[in-house]
């Protein structure tokens, strides 16, 4: 058998990077998965170059890895979903694992997907949630909060002043480590909580462990800054959906997954690194954009409770997770007796969905909803609303309700 063929049969992992203009954290990253207790004739890269304007392109010609390192540039720029598709259309290996392309990983980080894949096919496996962040280099871009936080990891390392020095000096960007640091594993010198850690470990991990048992929302682990699925996934259910701008493609995928039974799995060791970056002022809108894109797709109230989040006044994950909790309970304890109530509430968040998505005060949902003030509608609502309360039960739903009630 020629050896080519034999290195093809053997790839297990394919690991797929979109990039746009992230050198040289994604030459970093690169670096992180050079150093990995799995054999490299077990896995490929992915690298595609999302029609980047940087030095991404010149890696393969520059640098050498152990592991098979496949560049794919496109001659437009795509955006991050479409890139992670063309991806996936490339990938040998039996397992996908996407990262995004700043993300730094410890040494078993693919042989901790892998293991996990191989005890289970139908599963999605995410790190995201204990993900730290890491500044590997100085950017003028940064924003205040940013400057001050490298300062401070900055400050008690003298090994570092010299760039900060130069930094301050000349107000231009300066990268603080290179291979040899990242195979020491320096980078965890510079780690730091990320904002959302803590909550969602408390939220999240805490209540519900790594396998999310009890928690009805376990897609919510599927970000593709680092995240693994069996590739027969994506030929069986389909591919990421291709929104423009930033997010909800690889949550719409992990919820499309757990409406087919797939299983989800949060991996907390060993841990990643997000290398800062200054973030765009348009994500934000983006973002809005696209989750309104999937609440259209599927208009499901499994999906929709997430607005609950974005109100004035929200609730948590974990109060959003005892309000679908209460949901399913009452439906199936009241055989459809309540599906009216059930459906006001969804036409609210759906109301919500739409007023959040093109920048409105979200209020008199209600109305919104179909429900005028002396409507037939509205009087039924409201008494099955009271029936609810009076039965002394479902409070975190009622605590729903009252909530979308007064905006």
């Amino acid at each position: 058998m020629p050896i080519r063929r034999y290195l093809t049969l053997s790839i297990q992992i394919s690991v797929i990077i979109p990039s746009r203009n992230k050198f040289p954290q994604n030459l970093l990253t690169l670096f992180s998965l050079e150093n990995q207790t799995l054999p490299p004739y077990q896995y490929e890269v992915i690298l595609i170059d999302d029609a980047s304007s940087d030095a991404t392109s010149t890696i393969p010609e520059l640098w050498k890895f152990p592991f098979r390192l496949r560049l794919l540039r496109l001659q437009a720029n795509l955006g991050r979903p479409a890139a992670r598709n063309a991806g996936i259309r490339m990938a040998k290996g039996k397992i996908l694992i996407f990262l995004d392309a700043e993300i730094l990983v410890e040494p078993g980080f693919l042989e901790s997907h892998l293991l996990l894949h191989q005890q289970d096919n139908r599963l999605l496996a995410s790190g995201v949630l204990t993900m730290k962040g890491a500044y590997t280099q100085l950017d003028p871009g940064f924003n205040e909060v940013q400057l001050q936080e490298a300062y401070t990891l900055l400050k008690p390392q003298p090994a570092f002043h010299p760039a900060y020095e130069k930094f301050i000096k000349t107000g231009q960007g300066q990268l603080l480590l290179g291979r040899e640091d990242i195979k020491k594993g320096v980078y965890r010198q510079l780690a730091v909580q990320k904002v959302h850690e803590a909550l969602y470990e408390d939220e999240i991990l805490q209540r519900h462990g790594d396998r999310l048992q009890g928690f009805h929302l376990p897609w919510l682990i599927s970000h593709t800054g680092n995240l693994s699925v069996a590739r027969t996934a994506f030929q069986q259910h389909g591919y990421f959906e291709e929104y423009s701008g930033y997010g909800w493609d690889d949550l719409e995928f992990g919820y499309r997954l757990f409406r087919q039974g797939y299983r989800f799995a949060h991996i907390r060791y060993p841990f990643t690194y997000h290398q800062e970056h200054p973030v765009s002022p348009s994500v934000g809108n983006e973002a809005h954009t696209n989750f309104y894109l999937f609440q259209q797709k599927y208009r499901q109230i499994s999906l929709l409770v997430l607005l609950l989040l974005y109100i004035p006044s929200p609730m948590s994950f974990h109060q959003v997770n005892l309000v679908l909790d209460e949901i399913y309970r009452l439906d199936a304890e009241s055989v459809g007796l309540y599906l009216p109530l059930i459906g006001v509430m969804r036409s609210m968040l759906e109301a919500a969905g739409y007023l959040l998505r093109f920048g409105q005060p979200i209020s008199h949902l209600l109305t919104h909803a179909g429900l005028p003030p002396d409507s037939v509608k509205r009087a039924d609502f409201e008494a099955q609303r009271s029936a609810l309360a009076a039965s002394g039960r479902w409070s975190m739903l009622g605590e729903a309700l009252n909530r979308l009630l007064a905006l």
